[in-house]
């Protein structure tokens, strides 16, 4: 176990397997044994890194660990695995409202995980339903799931009042909510677009996943990575084992991948996340891949990432976007990719639509007009302080 990681990260990591080998076991009790750490500690990183169930499976095996903490994980299991089958039959639901009235679509992330790729989908706890559909079916999809007795977010209801390519132009996603039982929801984030980074660096769309079927897992992937590794910056082990599972026993075109990777420029972001998956899962690697993935470059970013994986809650709630373009921009070594990220952040922040509050009216500002909304705040900032 790495000595530069914390007893409770290492304890985590160890326990995401498939199979506990009698060696494996024997360590990880002994390093139980001979380690202080906090039991409270490991269940709140298990829970923030979305892994508990794996930590429950695994921990059941090894003596000396307190029966209240198995306890404990157990209950989060069983919460984990009743949450798991509404929203799988719920998604189902959904699969077939939105075929029976021609809308094609796409399950991204949670959702897609844990129907496709988990060998158990009570191994991935399942968030909100992320779909990616076509950009024209966008307001059809919206009526038809308020039909359905979904509720559109506060925040987007009034993009409603404006033209359907307003919203198209401004936004990425929408999310609808519906209430099932208690304080309980089903949530559906609605993209028509996925942004690589930022809307300005790169975005892709159903059309580009669906127009080459023969190629639905290397695309997966790619939006995973997206996803994982660009926007999130690794930072849930969740993420690792979502990656692992991707990749395992399947058929994967290596050379259509890392085409696709090139092109979008975060073929070292994927790295890093191979780099975790032979360390964790022993993941067997093409030789050329396996070659990129020992490169000290490599090992140095994982470690940078690493380092938001001690934290108890999401780095990006307190620095939103500056982690992102950080880590982006280090996993690049030509200085014209650097600039562009950089470039495409800029242009991102200030030019994007919003809206502000002036006494009880919101007032909608497009993104042409985005740096009013710059400007706008920085004078109330300078006002409040």
């Amino acid at each position: 176990m790495d000595v530069g990681r914390s007893p409770e990260i290492n304890v985590l990591l160890t326990a995401c397997t498939e199979i506990l080998s009698s060696d494996k076991q024997h360590r990880l009790g002994q390093y139980i044994t001979e380690r202080t750490f906090s039991w409270d500690k490991l269940h709140t990183l298990a829970l923030r890194h979305r892994i508990a169930p794996f930590l429950y499976r695994t921990l059941q095996q090894i003596p000396d660990v307190p029966e209240a903490f198995l306890a404990k994980l157990q209950s989060d299991c069983r919460m984990i695995a009743t949450d798991n089958m509404l929203k799988l039959h719920e998604y189902d639901r959904l699969t077939n409202v939105l075929a029976d009235q021609g809308i094609q679509h796409i399950g991204l992330k949670g959702i897609y995980l844990a129907k496709n790729s988990y060998p158990n989908s009570n191994l991935r706890s399942i968030g909100d339903f992320d779909l990616l559909i076509a950009r024209n079916d966008l307001l059809k999809t919206i009526r038809l799931l308020e039909e359905n007795q979904y509720q559109l977010g506060e925040a987007y209801k009034h993009y409603l009042r404006y033209k359907e390519q307003t919203i198209l132009a401004d936004l990425h996603e929408v999310s609808l909510f519906k209430p099932f039982f208690a304080t309980s929801y089903f949530n559906i984030d609605l993209h028509w677009e996925i942004e690589c980074f930022n809307k300005h660096y790169s975005t892709l769309h159903l059309e580009d996943v669906l127009s080459e079927p023969e190629f639905i897992t290397e695309n997966q992937l790619l939006l995973t990575i997206i996803h994982h590794g660009v926007i999130n910056i690794w930072q849930h082990i969740g993420y690792i084992n979502d990656l692992y599972f991707l990749l395992k026993d399947k058929a994967i075109d290596w050379t259509y991948l890392m085409q696709k990777l090139r092109y979008y420029g975060i073929e070292t972001v994927f790295f890093v996340g191979l780099f975790w998956c032979r360390q964790m899962w022993s993941l067997s690697l093409p030789a050329n891949v396996q070659e990129m993935v020992n490169k000290s470059r490599v090992s140095s970013l994982a470690d940078a990432y690493e380092k938001n994986w001690e934290t108890n809650e999401s780095v990006l709630e307190t620095s939103p976007g500056l982690k992102q373009i950080v880590f982006f921009a280090n996993s690049q070594t030509e200085l014209a990719k650097k600039l562009r990220i950089y470039r495409t952040y800029v242009s991102s922040f200030v030019f994007r639509a919003s809206t502000l509050s002036i006494g009880k009216r919101l007032i909608y500002i497009p993104k042409e007009l985005g740096f009013i909304t710059v400007f706008t705040r920085a004078i109330r900032s300078v006002m409040a302080s």
